[in-house]
């Protein structure tokens, strides 16, 4: 069981106590505040699977959907609360601040995601700058998670599970605005508001977040004197997203600067630095659409990501080392969509990569250019079965130290057979890779960890078969799936004497689970979710749970929506993860045990009207309404062997207001 008996208890309370409101209110004439019902979420296109609108029931992919309303119904503050929630995901807070899919590692996870804003790479979600805590959730209209391969169209880093942000824009010509204001537990200061404008073909959104998290107690063991100490984990985020679209041509630019607390895991106390880690990021990116006519369209973009990765000390130890790593990556993509016949369509696309590390101070400056082809056919066979068959080629033009080029090709195959109208099989085979970065090729910290110039992809192998049901008010999914990684790299011991450790292509992981994802429009203002998941994992030597992650989840939404009042709960439950024993027979059994935990989030709500048109929200968000101490697995002891890290904060509560108008 996840659940415990304690645990259990609170969960049925919390449950009987909204059942009994909805019972008191049943008599209420008010109308739901939902924009829309299940049935019109449901029938909304997603994109992010196939580069082109289709419906849900026809995308082939394992996608889940993340909609306005549900984001507003649970509360959360970052993005990774909100993704946490999709079947198979799971997230850290802290010094990685990752997510995990598929039971996947956090520290190699940050590199096997990749983040799309509005379909636009973000760039690899590593050390240097993520989303997980820099954009505005006000801006968000929905987000698409596709769970699995996803190079086929996204190239490298699609590798574990690919997230698409699509950003909200103005229905009607004027000025919209949601912006909040919330204050609460571990000296947490949030302003996130956006502002949406449309004039004609003129439309632009300019969204801002500012947040202030002054830390929670991140507690570890000194195992000299056998004591506790903490630190406070404190983050700080500033955001500026602006989004300018006329007629075909839009443009966006994202620039946010994140600072953070680097490490909580040193010990004894006495050797303890505070590292802190900055982290400014740009995004930029320009696209035309050129539509030849009703069927046939040509995407143009150019995006350019900058990102710097910097640690420092307040001075103690800046001296004698400071880590720092900018680097940019520019990218020019087209690609050319429409349909051959009423039961073919086609996307056929290129794309440029040109990559640059400078003026960092462990990794020599660098260059690398990559280009590639892509292409994705969908074929109606018959009205009930279609067939789906895509590809991408890359190559590199230009890498590091004269290193021979590389080339990847990654296929992918689904097949779609509609049972009747509620019931649809998929069956898909894909494969993924993440190109080795420039710092892995070349790293040099003297005496510590060098690079391996002629470092291979790293590449995913998935096949799954999904049962897909979809009525008006219920979305229900069944996944099997089963992954073979190879090449994976790895720090491994050195045959250099100057070095304790080198990169190298040395790792294999066989993993298969089942996804199970429910959602229900209970009545008109009653909405339920729940999945639950089975994973496991072996490398090639037969070592199990090798990712230790947990074997099983259980996850589960209840809310509720009137004119008036809003309540939402949310439970994350995890089994117990797996001792990095696997990882480093010496690891000190410094910190508790990861044992499985139970995160419950509740979320009310009081709605005013103001002035006819406009809305003022209160809000009071309670998280780890448990008081649960999580800890998780160290997946790095090879740096600091200890056993596991302090991964998630105490309890608190959070009070907002938000006005709309």
């Amino acid at each position: 069981m996840i659940l415990s008996k304690r645990r259990c208890s609170y969960f049925l309370f919390m449950s009987a106590a909204m059942l009994t409101f909805s019972a008191a209110s049943q008599d209420d004439v008010f109308e739901s505040l939902f924009d829309m019902s299940l049935e019109e979420l449901l029938n909304t296109p997603v994109i992010t699977a196939s580069k082109q609108a289709e419906s849900l029931r026809n995308s082939n992919a394992s996608i889940s959907v993340i909609s306005r309303q549900q984001i507003e119904q649970f509360g959360g503050h970052s993005l990774y609360e909100l993704l946490e929630r999709i079947v198979s995901v799971n997230s850290n807070y802290g010094v990685l601040t990752a997510i995990t899919t598929r039971g996947s590692k956090p520290w190699t996870g940050l590199l096997q995601h990749l983040g799309l804003l509005n379909g636009r790479p973000f760039g690899n979600l590593s050390g240097a700058h993520n989303l997980y805590t820099s954009i505005a959730l006000s801006s968000i209209e929905r987000i698409e998670y596709i769970r699995g391969p996803g190079s086929v169209l996204y190239g490298t880093n699609a590798y574990q599970g690919v997230f698409n942000i699509i950003t909200r824009q103005s229905k009607s010509d004027g000025w919209q605005a949601n912006q909040s204001i919330t204050v609460g537990s571990f000296d947490s200061q949030t302003i996130d508001a956006s502002y949406l404008y449309k004039q004609d073909d003129l439309s632009a959104a300019i969204n801002v977040l500012y947040s202030d998290v002054g830390g929670w107690d991140a507690q570890t063991t000194d195992p000299t004197t056998l004591t506790t100490f903490s630190k406070k984990a404190f983050q700080e985020e500033k955001t500026l997203h602006l989004d300018v679209n006329y007629k075909a041509l839009s443009l966006s630019h994202f620039r946010s600067v994140q600072q953070k607390f680097a490490n909580f895991w040193d010990a004894p106390q006495a050797n303890y630095i505070p590292w802190s880690k900055l982290h400014p990021s740009t995004f930029t990116n320009l696209t035309y659409r050129y539509r030849f006519d009703n069927n046939w369209q040509l995407d143009s973009h150019y995006t350019n990501i900058k990102k710097v990765m910097e640690w420092s000390s307040e001075g103690i130890a800046d001296a004698f080392i400071r880590i720092k790593s900018p680097f940019n990556i520019r990218l020019l993509e087209f690609n050319l969509s429409g349909d051959l016949s009423d039961k073919t369509s086609l996307l056929v696309g290129a794309y440029h990569e040109h990559r640059r590390v400078y003026d960092a101070t462990t990794i020599p400056d660098a260059k690398e250019r990559y280009a590639s082809l892509y292409a994705q056919i969908k074929y109606a066979v018959t009205p009930k079965l279609s067939v789906e068959l895509g590809g991408q080629y890359v190559t590199s033009l230009e890498l590091i130290n004269n290193i021979d080029n590389q080339s990847d090709f990654v296929p992918r195959l689904g097949l779609s057979y509609h049972l009747d109208d509620a019931w649809t099989v998929k069956f898909r085979h894909a494969k993924a890779f993440r190109h080795p970065s420039s710092g892995e090729r070349t790293i040099e910290t003297p005496g510590i960890q060098k690079g391996t110039p002629d470092l291979s992809s790293e590449t995913i192998n998935t096949t799954e078969v999904q049962l897909f049901y979809q009525t008006g008010e219920q979305l229900f999914t069944a996944t099997l799936y089963k992954s073979e990684e190879h090449d994976l790299i790895l720090l491994r011991p050195s045959d250099d004497p100057n070095f304790a450790l080198e990169n190298k292509n040395s790792g294999e992981i066989s993993s298969h689970g089942i996804e199970l994802e429910y959602k229900h429009q209970l009545t008109a203002h009653w909405y339920a979710e729940m999945s639950a998941t089975h994973q496991r994992n072996e490398d090639k030597q037969g070592t199990e749970n090798i990712n230790l992650s947990p074997n099983n989840s259980f996850k589960f939404g209840l809310s509720y929506d009137d004119s008036r009042w809003q309540f939402g709960m949310y439970l994350l439950s995890y089994s117990k993860y797996h001792d990095n024993i696997s990882f480093d027979p010496n690891r000190a059994l410094v910190n508790p045990p990861a044992n499985g935990y139970d995160w419950l989030t509740f979320k009310a709500s009081r709605k005013f009207t103001v002035n006819t048109d406009n809305q003022l929200t209160v809000s009071l968000e309670i998280k780890n309404l448990l008081d649960e101490s999580v800890y998780q697995p160290n997946d790095t002891p090879v740096f600091y062997p200890i056993n596991t890290l302090p991964a998630r904060e105490d309890l608190g509560a959070f009070l907002s207001l938000n006005y709309k108008f």
